[in-house]
């Protein structure tokens, strides 16, 4: 059974947190009963960006997340990190004038929107933050209970390449566990096929699927998703082909098990497995509406020793 942390409402939906890694652990597959090969501790999401300096100062200076370290890669491209609770958000750096869709979740299909889930006493100076770096400083929208008490706070903010940022403040007596999830938003055409995806393909773990907003857990970490037009232009690539949020990654330990664990499902691989460099082996898995899910892990070789 699943544990639930805590219960938020947070733009008229339930939220429910999972103790980080419970999941992965009691959920199985249908097909061997161990776990599956695509579940995962947490998510991290890739983008790519026009300005490291900007991504420093939004994320670094004005949100105060937690830098690590910067990963290069073999074309001279780089990568910058920070953690939003347990998950990476990875910024890839690409040098390039590439094409962007600004807007947030109501511009396109995609991969349209981050939350994270901060501490109440964080708030104030986030937002005097970001009016002294010029930026607009958003109203902030506070739930309370039936008794007139503090439940949560959240407001809505962009970053320097405009991509949606929702920023939910919990009290202080929060558990510490809580501030681990990261939440990633889809805007999906029609909640059905992304449910039948996430629930078949990837085996992650329904926690609302019904209403406007459903949500999935994997660990940590949680995928929410809303429908929007289809005549709405699909807003995914691989990195380096369009600035914005690209790609929703998984770390695994097999990435060829993951390849037939999705095709056995009736998943569609978009990329094959490919080195990156001697890095890691990357894998791309096409979701509904193009949402690209990338699972990465140990060069397949070494596995082979």
């Amino acid at each position: 059974m699943i544990l639930e942390v805590k219960m938020l409402q947070a733009l008229g939906v339930c939220l429910l947190v999972t103790m980080a890694g419970s999941a992965v652990a009691e959920a199985a597959s249908a097909e061997d009963g161990a776990a599956s090969p695509t579940q995962v501790d947490h998510l991290n999401i890739v983008f790519s960006v026009s300005d490291a300096a900007a991504v420093h100062e939004f994320y670094g200076e004005i949100l105060g997340l937690q830098r690590i370290p910067d990963i290069q890669f073999p074309d001279d491209q780089y990568m910058i990190r920070y953690l939003g609770g347990a998950s990476e958000l990875k910024f890839i750096v690409t040098g390039q004038d590439l094409p962007r869709m600004a807007g947030g979740a109501g511009n396109a299909r995609g991969i349209r929107l981050l939350a994270l889930l901060l501490p109440l006493s964080e708030q104030a100076g986030i937002l005097e933050r970001l009016a002294d770096a010029g930026r607009v400083v958003p109203n902030v929208t506070v739930r309370e209970n039936d008794a007139g008490e503090f439940r949560y706070a959240f407001a809505m903010v962009y970053d320097g390449d405009d991509n949606q940022v929702e920023l939910v403040f919990l009290a202080q007596s929060t558990p510490e566990e809580v501030f681990q999830q990261a939440q990633i938003g889809l805007s999906v055409s029609n909640h059905a096929p992304m449910d039948d995806f996430l629930s078949n393909v990837l085996h992650y773990i329904p926690i609302v699927t019904e209403g406007r907003i459903h949500r999935y857990d994997m660990g940590s970490s949680q995928l929410k998703f809303w429908e929007v037009s289809a005549d709405l232009p699909a807003w995914n690539a691989r990195p380096t082909d369009k600035i914005g949020m690209n790609l929703i990654q998984a770390i695994v330990p097999d990435v060829a098990a993951v390849r037939s664990a999705v095709l056995a499902r009736g998943g569609t691989i978009h990329t094959e497995p490919f080195a990156l460099g001697t890095l890691a082996t990357i894998m791309f898995v096409e979701g509904p509406d193009g949402i690209l899910f990338e699972f990465a892990g140990p060069l397949l070789e070494r596995l082979q020793q």
